[in-house]
């Protein structure tokens, strides 16, 4: 009765896991418990180990603090001391996790403390492991708790309390943790609660309702595929069987088929147990051969079950070995990458700055090939107007040279006139006639009248001033000849005194002559007649 109570309280412990993948929205943490439902604890602790490198590296507490707490599930199988590591470990990040998260941070140290419950009982500290899953059900009992950890603790008190032979206290919780689960509808445990009843409706004698609890634990394993769970209600079948029938075919079969599924499974104990069952029927059926052989297996088993662990442990460690080995080199080539990023980027800036510098040098010369061709074009206004003014100085000078010759001409005349005169009164002189007195004096009227000399003053000032009387009789048709004589002296610039000389008269009647050109000029009193002949 021993050995089937430490069988029992194994069943019910050893689920302490499942259902705790429903609140791990981590697609590494629900990989590595899918290949934990399917016994593949080596892939599984492969995907917490990384989980937890990922959530290390990017600062994640809550996903650290998950990854450690499933890899303690995954661990405490085959090696106590590793998943107790594990848990402590996960117990101290949800203790961080309190300052930004503390719901989640409560939710986690439950689930830790119920964990570390579970290996104290399996190292046998059994006040240790009570005490742990009291502080659970004390913080829990009087909460909604939807992650199934309450009715785990309800759990493992019943079979602590089964332990110390305290049966009502025993049932009591094992009847609240039934209530629990079934509250939740939680089908991953109520297997094992069921088989936990139907064990207590055993020893009481309650043979229809231990074999019904038996029947829905066995129905709801193959339901939901718990492979442990179905090896367990097999066993609890083929031992009622044995004991309340006698029947040692229908017992031998039902522990056939529950050795057929405990073969595969990594934890040997479930073939153990279907083996101590065939065990206790060879027994009664007086076959001690086989039992001999039996318990021959028994022992293979548990020496391959330790080397099993050992192994385990091995591969835990090269597991994350190579976790860490990916993880390093991912990290040389994020580093590779950031380094290429940097690059490339230094290249864009470069080319940015290369096509800005082209652009400010293109718009620069631009601007210098323009101020050039202004300045060009500056350039060739004034040497255009340099030529011009070339052209109107030479131009100014050729007019000067003919003036000059005019002038020239004009007093080379004058000088031949002049020169002619005097030979004349010479000749008359040294004829010492006696008409000389009165030639000398026809000679002089002769030349103060200076018609022809007037006639030759005007064709010298009509080559200087260019259609000067021209442009006067134009706009003044009724200007006299003597008028247009004054006007040629005023263009000269004579005063009236060389005016009077010239013309042979009086400055007064220079004056009058003067004062009747202004009126048919038609001059206002303002305007001076000297500034305007000369403007003409």
């Amino acid at each position: 009765m021993n050995l089937w109570k430490s069988f029992l309280f194994l069943l019910t412990i050893g689920f302490v896991g499942v259902g705790y993948t429903q609140t791990a929205p981590n697609k590494l943490l629900q990989k590595g418990w899918a290949e934990l439902v399917k016994d593949n604890e080596t892939e599984a602790f492969k995907h917490f180990w990384e989980a937890n490198e990922k959530a290390t590296k990017e600062k994640n507490t809550k996903d650290k603090a998950d990854a450690l707490f499933y890899l303690g599930i995954c661990s405490y199988g085959s090696s106590l001391e590793k998943g107790l590591q594990f848990a402590t470990q996960s117990l101290d990040q949800y203790k961080k996790l309190e300052k930004t998260n503390g719901e989640d941070a409560k939710i986690g140290r439950y689930k830790c403390l119920q964990l570390i419950s579970t290996i104290y009982s399996r190292q046998k500290k059994y006040e240790d492991a009570k005490r742990l899953s009291m502080e659970v059900v004390s913080e829990l009992q009087d909460k909604k708790d939807s992650t199934g950890t309450l009715g785990l603790a309800y759990n493992s008190l019943g079979g602590l309390f089964e332990l110390e032979n305290d049966a009502e206290t025993s049932e009591k919780y094992f009847k609240l943790a039934l209530a629990e689960f079934e509250k939740l509808n939680n089908v991953a445990y109520l297997p094992t609660t069921y088989l936990k009843f139907g064990e207590l409706a055993k020893q009481k004698n309650q043979k229809e309702s231990s074999l019904n609890y038996f029947k829905k634990a066995l129905e709801l394993a193959e339901k939901t595929e718990n492979k442990q769970a179905q090896v367990y209600a097999l066993i609890a079948l083929g031992k009622w069987h044995l004991n309340f029938e006698n029947n040692f075919i229908v017992a031998e079969n039902y522990f056939g088929k529950a050795r057929i599924i405990a073969i595969p499974l990594t934890d040997k104990l479930f073939e153990i147990k279907t083996i101590e069952g065939l065990i206790e029927l060879k027994k009664k059926q007086n076959d001690f051969q086989k039992v001999s052989q039996l318990q021959e297996e028994v022992i293979q088993i548990k020496d391959s079950f330790y080397s099993f662990e050992r192994e385990q442990i091995v591969k835990s460690l090269e597991v994350q070995f190579e976790v860490s080995e990916k993880n390093r080199k991912l990290e040389l080539i994020s580093k590779e990458q950031e380094v290429s990023k940097l690059t490339n980027y230094l290249l864009i800036t470069l080319l940015v700055l290369l096509i800005l510098i082209f652009t400010i040098l293109y718009f620069f010369l631009k601007r210098i090939n323009k101020r050039d061709k202004q300045l060009l074009k500056t350039k060739e206004e004034l040497v255009s107007l340099m030529e011009e003014q070339k052209s109107l100085k030479e131009q100014q000078f050729q007019n000067d040279i003919e003036h000059k010759e005019s002038q020239l001409s004009a007093v080379t005349i004058q000088m031949i006139e002049k020169n002619e005169i005097l030979d004349e009164i010479k000749n008359i002189i040294n004829k010492k006639t006696p008409n000389s007195e009165n030639e000398l004096k026809k000679l002089v009227s002769k030349y103060t009248i200076q018609d022809n000399n007037w006639r030759d003053f005007d064709n010298y000032f009509e080559s200087v001033n260019k259609n000067f009387y021209t442009r006067l009789k134009q706009k003044y048709p009724d200007i006299s000849s003597n008028d247009l004589k004054i006007c040629a002296l005023i263009k000269l610039n004579l005063s009236i005194k060389e005016m009077a000389s010239i013309l042979n008269i009086s400055p007064d009647s220079v004056k009058t002559a003067r004062h009747r050109l202004r009126k048919k000029l038609q001059l206002t009193t303002e305007e001076n007649l000297t500034d305007f002949i000369l403007s003409v």
